[in-house]
């Protein structure tokens, strides 16, 4: 346990989903595997540590896998900086993952459709 039980910094853990053409740009959509905590180093004077949690593995992937931590305070900074709310911008990821910090996590939706059990 850390003695100081609040992070520094929350973010997000990615992975390039996809890489597509944009122009003559080439952009990559980002899939979310998880999520990342920055705590501040116990000693004094070492490093900060962060400790990533993987929800999911990507399927199909051979050889070594690249990840991406966006941090919310990156994204908060970028905010300010453009003066408008961010998108998604960075990526996609499953409605589950996103916005795990900020927002608080709603209760799945029972909208199964209902079967009439007629015979004849």
């Amino acid at each position: 346990m850390h003695q100081q039980n609040k992070p520094l910094d929350k973010g997000r853990v990615a992975c390039i989903a996809e890489k597509y053409q944009q122009g003559n740009t080439t952009k990559n959509r980002y899939a979310t595997l998880g999520r990342a905590t920055k705590w501040q180093s116990n000693n004094q004077g070492g490093s900060d540590s962060i400790e990533i949690e993987l929800d999911t593995m990507p399927i199909n992937q051979q050889g070594p896998l690249k990840l991406y931590i966006f941090w919310e305070s990156e994204s908060q900074q970028s905010q300010a900086h453009n003066n408008q709310p961010q998108s998604q911008s960075q990526g996609y990821a499953p409605p589950q993952y996103q916005g795990q910090y900020d927002q608080q996590q709603n209760a799945p939706q029972q909208n199964q459709p209902q079967y009439s059990q007629h015979r004849q």
